[in-house]
């Protein structure tokens, strides 16, 4: 809301402002309009000027012209005198004909005063002229450029006339001369008229012209006063704009300081009442049994008090975060991929990484006084007032990891005790070609105790999966319930939020109970041969492996030519022999640490046989062992990891008991034009 009237009360004040500098622009504007407006009214009043001076040039040229014409007869008394003469008529006509050409035209008329000043015998006088196109040229009606070519024609005659006297005078005939001179005085006669005529066209310009320099110069002096008048008006008119906008908005401001005022005062309440809710959430905070960390991506925000209590050290969370902006601080490196670390994953910070994969089980690592402590940690993101935070709960497995080592412990028992009796068997099998007869019996039971000390290795390995499948959800569990109930706490979620919390608990629950089930079905022992689809039990397994694949991010990929590939046997059996191959992929794949692990299984018909192919990406066997794979005791692994029993069992099933092939070759797995060596174990089986 201060926002609003702050927003309201500066855009009135820019709008204040952006009117007065519009008005003193629009002025400038204005005033420059009037100004060229008044500079035209001027160029055409002078332009007017110049058009009578140009016809007064004119009118003194005529005058001079009649001067000379009769001084042509009158003082002329030789040739060359009238000769010059005429020349200076000429040029005078001439003079007439550029002015004339100037007023039609438009352009510069420059004409020589001649001056009685000693040092300045002349002067030269220029008119510049511009032709106004809206007029026509009124000498043009006066038919002026005729009556020059009839001035010239009357003073070639008269030249004629002269030059024809002086030759009678010359001769000495009187008589002729004397005629002559008469009719030269009758033709001087006639010619005042055509000179005053001429004179008078020429002087009614000259007043038209006077005419209308003053009709102008009056109608420029109207409008100059008429734009005056407009400019002033112009600037009252935005004046009073500007006065009116400034009393709106000042009162608007005032308004709106008492507004904020009173706003204020609401807000301190609600200040009080939200300091009181934070203690509140902070109560709430602190009665969290697992840490909870805020943050906004770049640093901590805030953090409960079981951040504190874990940490020595520090007496508040202030204190904590004066020294470390990011709990990442303190992450072990582990050299486990299980664990996170404060590191970049593939352009995603770890929380980016956690938020990402939010069906993935993420763990982390902390010291503190009381030693090595393990968590699993989830993140979530939430948009509070269009600024992202992010709420990390980190939960302590450390006793769940105690006890996943204690079962590890338990399986390399269970190893030893296998050890041990290999060893015994190994010893009877050394005198075994002196007690053929006698130990007929004793291989069948020796096959048994193999068959149930495969049974107790697989177990070990069951436990293993049991701890692996189970994490994740229970992991997932109390996540859920902690952050539904930060969140139900901190007033952040809703109804269907809650709702949907509920179902991913009890979606866990029941994936829990699937499990189980899956387990205990996996123990049952086949009591008859049975008809089975192989998919099914395919299936089966793998659900049995997902979680121990999922940690080490193993892809599975099958391949089937069909939906049903239907057999005769004990699938209980054929479930044990998928899962050691499985488990011994799994294993392979994490002792030569592949970085893209892929677990390829291929099932296709092929004659009378159903073929079920698994292929894995981790090099393959090697040549010189790999024809002994299958042999009783042999084995790759570690005396800690491997008894050697898994694939003799596994061969013994499907050959002696199913009456199938399970053979082991190398072959490469080309996956998305990426070829890599790897072991590809074919188990053939009968179709019904």
């Amino acid at each position: 809301m201060l926002k609003k009237y702050h927003s309201s009360t500066l855009s009135k004040l820019i709008l204040l402002v952006s009117i007065f500098f519009i008005g003193i622009f629009s002025l400038i504007i204005i005033h420059l309009f009037f100004l060229d407006l008044m500079e035209r009214l001027d160029n055409k009043t002078k332009n007017q000027k110049a058009k009578i001076q140009i016809g007064e040039y004119i009118v003194n040229d005529l005058y001079k012209i009649r001067s000379d014409f009769y001084e042509l007869a009158t003082t002329a008394t030789n040739k060359k005198g009238r000769e010059l003469i005429a020349r200076r008529l000429e040029e005078r006509i001439n003079d007439i004909k550029e002015a004339l050409h100037i007023l039609e035209n438009g352009g510069t008329l420059k004409r020589v005063i001649r001056l009685n000043i000693a040092g300045h015998n002349h002067t030269t006088k220029i008119i510049n002229y511009k032709k106004d196109n809206n007029k026509s040229f009124s000498l043009e009606a006066i038919d002026l450029r005729p009556k020059l070519e009839q001035l010239l024609q009357m003073t070639e005659h008269l030249q004629n006339l002269l030059d024809i006297a002086s030759e009678y005078r010359n001769n000495n005939d009187h008589k002729k001369f004397t005629e002559f001179i008469r009719n030269i005085t009758r033709y001087y006669k006639s010619t005042p008229a055509f000179f005053i005529r001429i004179t008078e066209n020429t002087r009614r310009l000259l007043y038209e012209g006077e005419n209308t320099l003053a009709t102008l110069e009056y109608t420029i002096q109207e409008e100059k006063q008429q734009y005056q008048r407009l400019e002033i008006l112009l600037i009252i008119v935005i004046i009073l704009l500007v006065l009116i906008l400034a009393y709106i908005i000042g009162t608007q401001i005032n308004k709106n300081s008492k507004d904020l005022i009173k706003l204020n005062n609401e807000l301190q309440k609600k200040m009080l009442q939200l300091k009181i809710q934070e203690e509140a959430t902070r109560g709430i905070l602190d009665g969290q049994p697992n840490m909870v960390v805020v943050s906004n991506g770049t640093e901590m925000i805030d953090a409960n008090s079981a951040l504190i209590d874990f940490f020595d050290g520090y007496h508040s969370f202030n204190d904590f975060k004066e020294e470390h902006a990011c709990i990442c601080d303190f992450f072990q490196k582990m050299n486990d991929d299980d664990f996170l670390e404060d590191k970049d994953y593939d352009g995603l910070r770890w929380y980016e990484y956690i938020i990402e994969n939010p069906n993935k089980m993420h763990k982390v690592a902390m010291k503190n006084l009381s030693g090595l402590h393990f968590f699993s940690i989830t993140a979530k993101r939430k948009v509070l007032e269009k600024e992202n935070f992010i709420i990390i709960s980190l939960n302590d497995i450390t006793n769940e990891i105690s006890v996943q080592k204690e079962l590890e412990q338990l399986n390399d028992n269970l190893e030893n005790i296998i050890d041990y009796k290999t060893k015994e068997l190994q010893e009877l099998n050394e005198n075994l070609e002196k007690k053929v007869q006698k130990e007929v019996e004793k291989n069948r039971q020796k096959d048994k105790r193999m068959i149930q000390q495969s049974r107790f290795a697989t177990l070990g390995e069951m436990i293993g999966n049991i701890a692996h499948q189970w994490r994740q959800p229970l992991s997932a569990i109390s996540s859920t319930a902690s952050s539904m109930q930060l969140q139900l706490q901190l007033k952040l979620t809703n109804e269907e939020e809650i709702e949907k919390s509920y179902k991913t608990i009890i979606s866990y629950v029941e994936f829990l109970t699937h499990t189980i089930e899956d387990f205990r079905n996996f123990f049952k022992e086949d009591k008859q041969k049975v008809e089975y689809e192989i998919l099914e039990v395919l299936k089966k397994t793998l659900n049995i492996t997902d979680a121990a694949y999922k940690d080490r991010n193993i892809q599975v990929i099958l391949n089937k030519k069909q939906e049903y590939f239907k057999s005769f046997g004990f699938p209980n059996e054929l479930s044990q022999v998928f899962l050691n191959i499985l488990n011994n992929a799994k294993d392979a794949i994490t002792n030569n640490k592949i970085n893209y692990p892929i677990v390829q299984i291929n099932i296709y018909e092929e004659e009378n046989l159903n073929i079920i192919e698994i292929l894995d990406n981790a090099g393959g066997i090697n040549q010189e062992i790999i024809d002994k794979i299958f042999d009783p005791y042999f084995t790759t692994k570690h005396q800690s990891q491997g008894t050697g029993i898994g694939l003799y069992m596994s061969k013994e099933i499907i050959e002696k008991h199913m009456n199938g092939i399970l053979k082991v070759e190398n072959r490469t797995l080309i996956e998305k034009d990426n070829k890599q060596q790897g072991a590809c174990f074919i188990i053939s089986l009968p179709k019904i």
